[in-house]
């Protein structure tokens, strides 16, 4: 079973307050005093497909996992951590000319999927959403290119009965849909219970991980060139931070016993059943 995962690198926007939000005349927001951190909806996909290859190793069967990203070198110390914890390789894809490929979720799945076809991968999970856009194509664009099924909103995968088939959980209509389904294929973690936080590596996995290299690609040598890293579809033209309304009013009162009073009287009391 030939496993990769595919996951992007975003900074901590909870570490952002409002006034950082100020972008350039190339429209880009500077975020480069906030640390980074792994996307949420990555971060579940990585740890579903760790537990996915311990049910595979436990009936001796071959499991190779590769974790995938298309980012700088910023994102090498993230793939050091996922070397570290069991992912056999790490592959970094890194455009020359470094395109603007924040809303590009076409370019994007371009790549990943000319890097599934060059290593031969069965299984590709990906994050549903995550970064600038938060868009949700990308997953689904790579299954388009690569002419494979795809479940989207899954939340837990587990091995079937043969080493070629998966059972898939997914959220469907409020509900959860479970389906036997064969390789190849693509799944889009949702909001998995199972799987929600990536698991920390020990110093002496850390120390073991420094020795395992980094796998570096070009477009070029995925067989692309700069022309096929530009979507002339769309042209970001302008951002806008959505203005968020928050009500709130404040409570009168000299001492907290009037306080307390008042909120009784012109707030509780008329929502109380008695």
């Amino acid at each position: 079973m030939k496993i990769a995962v595919c996951f992007k690198i975003i900074a901590d926007y909870d570490r952002m307050s409002e006034k950082d939000w100020i972008w350039d005349t190339g429209h880009f927001v500077d975020t480069s005093f906030v640390r980074r951190v792994f996307n949420c909806f990555d971060e579940s996909a990585l740890e579903t497909a760790l537990m996915l290859s311990r049910q595979f190793e436990t009936l001796s069967e071959p499991c190779e996992l590769t974790a995938v990203t298309v980012d700088d070198e910023q994102g090498d110390l993230f793939l050091r951590h996922l070397t570290a914890i069991g992912y056999s390789h790490a592959v970094r894809i890194c455009c020359t000319g470094q395109p603007d490929l924040r809303f590009n979720s076409l370019v994007i799945a371009r790549l990943i999927s000319r890097y599934i076809q060059q290593a031969d991968q069965q299984l590709v999970i990906l994050g549903q959403q995550g970064g600038e856009g938060d868009n949700g194509q990308t997953g689904f664009l790579v299954a388009e290119q690569l002419g494979w099924p795809c479940i989207g909103e899954v939340t837990n995968v587990v091995r079937a009965g043969s080493s070629l088939l998966l059972e898939v959980e997914s959220r469907i209509d409020g509900g959860i849909l479970r389906q036997t389904t064969a390789l190849p294929l693509v799944l889009i973690m949702g909001n998995s219970l199972n799987s929600p936080f990536l698991r920390v590596p020990t110093l002496k996995q850390k120390l073991n991980a420094k020795a395992k290299p980094l796998t570096l690609l070009s477009e070029y040598d995925l067989g692309l060139d700069s022309k096929a890293l530009h979507n002339t579809d769309k042209v970001l033209l302008s951002l806008h931070r959505p203005k968020k309304d928050r009500s709130c009013v404040f409570v009168n009162g000299k001492t907290a016993r009037e306080q307390a009073k008042n909120l009784y009287d012109h707030y509780l009391k008329g929502r109380l059943p008695f």
